[in-house]
């Protein structure tokens, strides 16, 4: 297990391989669940309240708490993988204690943005819905900013 904690990842070529791998299946993963988001509730915020409140003008039924429970618990449970994978590379580059606190900070807090603001805007309105959906934008964005960030220093050699 001595490889795992090794200073140079380069040291160990599978490990290496794996590694890039994985982060690049991270974006991608990111990516497509953007894409079905998007296939789901739609682009900008207005087509997510329309799907999750419904529109009586397009006949569009709101949606049940039980699905909209079910379609949040699926969707963090990757998400939450996704934050910490990236998460535990960060802790392995070398950016600074305060870039690495502040980025996983604004993670949790979009991931909770997401999770809470959709969740409540059955019983608040959908002002909520905005948040959620600023969140969800702002999560995805992150975490895939950060994932490139791993990338490139992988592929440059300085991880």
């Amino acid at each position: 297990m001595k490889f795992l904690i090794s200073k140079k990842l380069i040291d160990n070529k599978s490990l290496y391989a794996s590694v890039v791998w994985m982060v690049s299946f991270l974006i991608l993963a990111l990516l497509l669940n953007m894409g079905v988001k998007i296939i789901d509730f739609g682009v900008s915020p207005q087509d997510w309240v329309s799907s999750i409140m419904g529109n009586e003008e397009e006949f569009i039924d709101p949606m049940l708490l039980s699905d909209l429970l079910l379609t949040l618990h699926t969707d963090l449970f990757g998400l939450i993988l996704v934050f910490v994978l990236a998460s535990a590379l960060m802790m392995r580059t070398s950016h600074s204690q305060m870039f690495k606190l502040t980025t996983m900070t604004l993670g949790v807090g979009t991931l909770l943005a997401y999770t809470i603001g959709v969740i409540v805007s059955l019983w608040l309105g959908t002002f909520c819905i905005w948040i959620g959906w600023g969140g969800f934008a702002a999560f995805h964005l992150l975490m895939i900013g950060l994932l490139l960030n791993i990338l490139i220093l992988l592929v440059s050699k300085k991880f």
